[in-house]
Parts: structure tokens; C-alpha cells; sequence
């Protein structure tokens, strides 16, 4: 078996199209933050899960467009979707399989690089998102949403219990 490798992809940031601009796209790392933690009676440390650091993403975009400076004036921390599609194929028997990253959030930085005459630029735009959803196949597999308290991973929704306690 031989593992699944991107075949292409497009980038959607409040449902404009950035095909063939888009050169690449940093998908958010998602990490527990987490308080090292040592009782009575133990004989060593352990993470106690605190909740999770930052969603932040990047994606580089080829030559120059407005439309990349405007994101930055999208007002909320969870106002501007941006969503990343990616087909992966596997090299052994060629079945295609759809991975959609939907996220919310806001931008952050843009990084206009270096411009040089007769050079492609590259404007670099940096986010933070509060919103983070997989879906390979058109199945929910990770949800995440910080400010409404969703923790979903597979068919498992960990915060459920804990929002039906607080009366949410």
C-alpha cells in the first residue's frame, strides 16, 4: 500500500477562487495545549489537557491582487472562511479521495516579500482561525470551534457532555 500524495488543490477565501494563484497552503496545526501536572503518590510528570493552542494558517499567493489586502479588513475574529480542497491519490491503484479543510477566522499579517523587475512576487498572508472543519470524502471527521465549545473527532463529540452540564 502506498500512501496518498496531493494531486491538486484550490484555495477558497470568502468564496473567491484562488486557482492559479494560490502556490501553496499551510493547513492549521492542531495542538493540545496542555500543564504538566505532578501529585502526591506519582512518580512523574503528566500533560493534564488545558484546551488547544492557535489555529493559524498561511497560504502564498503569486503576484499582486487587492483582493488580498481587503482580507485584512474583514472585521471579527471568526469572519472570513477560507477553505482548502485537496484531491490525494494513491500511487499503487489510483483512487482519489477528497479532503475539504473549512475554516473561520481573521487575517493576521500580510507579507508582501520582496518585489524585483521581471520577478513573480509572492504575498505571504498569515491567519488565525477560531474555526477549524475535515471533511474527507464529504464525512465530518474534525470539528473544532473554539468560541461555541465544539471538540469533534470522528464520531466522537468530546465537549457535548460538558456543554449539556453548563446548560449550553
Amino acid at each position: 500500500m502506498l500512501p496518498r500524495t496531493l494531486k491538486n488543490f484550490n484555495v477558497f477565501v470568502n468564496t473567491h477562487s484562488w486557482a492559479g494563484v494560490a502556490e501553496s497552503v499551510t493547513i492549521p496545526k492542531i495542538t493540545k495545549k496542555t500543564e504538566d501536572y505532578r501529585g502526591a503518590g506519582m512518580i512523574g510528570d503528566i500533560a493534564l489537557s488545558m484546551g488547544y493552542e492557535k489555529l493559524e494558517g498561511e497560504v502564498v499567493y503569486a503576484g499582486f491582487d487587492v483582493k488580498q489586502y481587503r482580507q485584512l479588513g474583514v472585521c471579527g475574529t471568526s469572519d472570513l472562511p477560507v477553505r482548502f480542497v485537496g484531491v490525494y491519490e494513491r500511487q499503487d491503484n489510483c483512487t482519489s479521495q477528497t479532503v475539504e479543510i473549512y475554516t473561520r477566522g481573521q487575517a493576521i499579517e500580510l507579507d508582501p516579500g520582496d518585489s524585483k523587475n521581471g520577478e513573480k512576487t509572492e504575498i505571504k498572508m498569515s491567519y488565525n482561525f477560531t474555526y477549524y472543519r475535515m471533511e474527507v470524502d464529504g464525512v465530518v471527521e474534525v470539528e473544532l470551534d473554539f468560541v461555541n465549545g465544539t471538540e469533534r473527532f470522528g464520531s466522537s463529540n468530546v465537549a457535548e457532555e460538558i456543554k449539556k452540564l453548563l446548560g449550553l
